[in-house]
């Protein structure tokens, strides 16, 4: 990577930060914005689609075949973030994999606290059980808030006796919603991307009274054992550095086939910026190597 790549990178974040303290309507458009700002690949094509009573977009490239299918959860704390904001990234991860994005706009918060998100996200998979798709060819994928989003759907999937899908590919999942990791303090000064006051408020938002020890909403203190073969990537600058470390550690003691890569020097997903930056796109195709395996 060159430094002009994450210097690039860092002054699009920081000429996008909402001044004082932005309510949540006013990080949501400032998140679409930002996603806004950068081109879908060439060949990108969507259909929306509601599935099982959730809005939902296909996402693909041209020529990404339909037999097997990505499902996306996005990022953005629980609380902002859309199929918009992950488009590029999800059409992206079409292009690597081979195979075609369903990304799911589940409910938010505050408007929707725990447990709708889950909910959401069960639904959708339970739906595409019921349509007739091989578990065997249906791979989860999310970011952040819905990389833990994607772990609670494998945890809910196993007590409701719903197959594993093939795989899940997590980039830097939020999997403790206790905010206590070291990360937080080494962290803080390195990652323009997510602050520990902030993530907080998200935390508070999504929780409302549910204790941030349940299972579905920090999957990292839940038995892992029997999800499906999962890889996380994640940035050695992240607050959210130890819910990656911590997780795979927990998974392999669980006995869950995991690979984990730390990237150094990379900030919170740092995956969405592949148009910028060279270590996005290698990430993005060595997940898509993953899932095109697991899900062949």
């Amino acid at each position: 990577m060159s430094k002009q790549e994450m210097d690039a990178v860092i002054q699009l974040l920081n000429a996008n930060q909402a001044d004082g303290d932005p309510s949540v309507e006013e990080q949501r458009a400032g998140m679409e914005a930002l996603a806004g700002s950068f081109p879908l690949p060439e060949g990108a094509q969507q259909r929306a689609e509601t599935i099982a009573g959730v809005p939902c977009e296909w996402q693909s490239v041209e020529g990404a075949k339909d037999d097997a299918v990505l499902l996306y959860f996005h990022g953005g704390g629980y609380v902002i973030g859309s199929v918009n904001t992950h488009r590029g990234l999800v059409s992206g991860f079409s292009g690597a994999t081979g195979i075609t994005g369903l990304s799911v706009d589940y409910r938010l918060a505050p408007e929707h606290p725990f447990p709708a998100a889950v909910e959401d996200a069960v639904a959708v998979y339970h739906a595409l059980l019921e349509q007739g798709r091989d578990p065997a060819k249906i791979a989860i994928g999310g970011d952040s808030a819905g990389g833990g989003l994607s772990l609670a759907l494998l945890l809910a999937a196993r007590e409701r006796g719903l197959p594993q899908p093939a795989c899940a590919a997590l980039l830097s999942p939020w999997s403790d919603l206790r905010i206590v990791a070291k990360a937080y303090e080494s962290r803080k000064e390195s990652d323009p991307m997510v602050r520990k006051d902030g993530i907080s408020a998200m935390a508070a938002h999504y929780l409302g009274d549910t204790d941030p020890s349940n299972p579905l909403a920090s999957p990292i203190l839940a038995d892992l054992a029997g999800l499906a073969p999962m890889i996380i990537h994640v940035g050695d600058r992240e607050v959210l550095l130890d819910d990656s470390v911590d997780l795979a550690a927990r998974a392999e003691e669980a006995g869950v086939d995991v690979t984990l890569k730390v990237w150094p020097d990379m900030i919170h997903v740092f995956q969405a910026f592949y148009p910028m930056v060279e270590e996005a796109r290698q990430s993005i195709a060595e997940m898509g190597a993953f899932i095109a395996e697991k899900t062949a």
